[in-house]
């Protein structure tokens, strides 16, 4: 079903992990995979989106019971989407595409796979497309999903969705059929039952027109991202110079996009996103736009900065012991070896309170004077942005530690220090 060349890539690999949801075109990978491949070499993920009842369960349950059938590892991920959607303000098909992205993102930076490789093919391929246009997409959105974008991996991409039926029926694979694919509520089941319909029976070879029109807007993407300006990756955020929105907008558009891609997904970003971050240059300083995908953009000074919000911790233990505390994205690493710069004496920071700052907490930096967090947050010029989500470990409204930043007084090594602490925030993925 792969070609060679395809199969080569997916071999440079030393762990794989499969997205299966039991549907014709996962299963047809998966067989493919466990005829060609070591069963050690990958291990299948399954999303069970709590959307669809008793049919859901069961499409989960199949993928479970055929994957045991093969000797293939199984995880499943038990998500409540309803109750993500309504948090979060999104439409379930929105909801179920982010949270399924986090989940193999977070596999991947884990390093429990090198890439999630799904199975979308030529016809997925060409939808994205259309729906990137008539989303409003720049000219990068023409490109459609990347083969390999360093978290996702489409092997299936040049295989047509004739070929898949053909493999299926061929060596009699069993898979399960989604009712939730024939309902025209959502959008991409809306472009495939009556809309593609219509295109091709009107132009014949639109699918293969609109590929090749993805071809072309690959090689006009990389000549564009070899002549956009450059722009500055820092730890809160990426800055992109003003200077650079005022000159050629296609230049302009192209670096703003390229920013966005350093610190999120791009995914529902639309022209309009882009436009706006770039108006951004003509408004007061300060002047700031929220995006999708918990990203905003800020004018700063001669910058535009592009900020991926990160979730507020507000509470997640007690300080007893050295190890990782769980922060969500990242881990505060308390530790008896050298870690960070910040040190303090860990039987004095016992007891502390892991959270975000509150209204009324106390600052008494090393060697300085006691005032106010939020004083003493200004002083050091962090954002008001980034305030919110500033870590902090405190007893009660007393704070004994920012490590992001500095350590209280109290906490302080001495000729009476008999443990001491080195403590740091790191990404979940760094193991040292």
């Amino acid at each position: 079903m792969l070609d060679k060349c395809t199969m080569d890539y997916l071999k440079s690999f030393d762990k794989l992990a499969l997205a299966i949801s039991g549907g014709r075109d996962s299963m047809a990978l998966l067989h493919w995979f466990c005829n060609n491949f070591s069963k050690d070499k990958f291990f299948v993920v399954t999303v069970h989106h709590n959307l669809r009842g008793d049919e859901g369960r069961r499409d989960r349950d199949f993928v479970v019971e055929y994957c045991k059938s093969q000797g293939v590892e199984c995880k499943v991920y038990e998500e409540d989407i309803p109750a993500f959607c309504k948090a979060c303000g999104y439409t379930v098909e929105q909801g179920a595409r982010i949270r399924r992205r986090q989940i193999f993102a977070d596999a991947v930076q884990a390093k429990e796979a090198q890439r999630v490789v799904t199975a979308h093919h030529e016809q997925d391929q060409v939808e994205s497309i259309l729906m990137h246009i008539f989303r409003g997409s720049g000219i990068k959105g023409l490109r459609g999903m990347a083969m390999d974008d360093g978290v996702l991996l489409r092997p299936m991409l040049s295989v047509s969705r004739e070929q898949i039926e053909e493999y299926i029926s061929k060596l009699d694979i069993p898979y399960v059929d989604d009712s939730s694919n024939d309902s025209e509520d959502y959008t991409r089941n809306k472009l495939r039952l009556q809309i593609m319909p219509l295109i091709r029976q009107a132009y014949g070879g639109a699918d293969n027109n609109v590929l090749r029109l993805s071809e072309r807007a690959k090689e006009i993407c990389e000549y564009l991202d070899r002549q956009s300006k450059s722009f500055d990756l820092r730890q809160d955020g990426v800055y992109v110079p003003i200077g650079v929105l005022q000159g050629e907008r296609v230049i302009a558009t192209n670096t703003v996009i390229n920013a966005v891609d350093e610190i999120t997904t791009r995914v529902d970003l639309t022209q309009k996103h882009i436009d706006a971050i770039i108006a951004l240059k003509d408004r007061e300083n300060g002047a700031s736009i929220n995006l999708p995908f918990s990203l905003t953009a800020h004018k700063q000074g001669d910058f535009i900065v592009l900020v991926k919000m990160q979730s507020d911790i507000k509470y997640c233990g007690i300080v007893d012991d050295y190890g990782d505390y769980d922060l969500g994205e990242s881990v505060l690493r308390i530790s008896n070896e050298k870690v960070g710069v910040l040190r303090c004496d860990f039987d004095k920071l016992k007891g502390c309170e892991i959270r975000n700052r509150r209204d009324g907490d106390s600052f008494r930096r090393y060697k300085g004077g006691n005032k106010s967090l939020g004083d003493y947050l200004t002083d050091i010029k962090v954002p008001k942005r980034s305030r919110e989500s500033v870590v902090v470990l405190a007893k009660d409204s007393t704070v004994y530690a920012l490590p992001q930043y500095e350590i209280a007084d109290a906490v302080k090594i001495d000729e009476d220090t008999k443990n001491v602490a080195y403590i740091a925030i790191v990404p979940k993925s760094t193991n040292n």
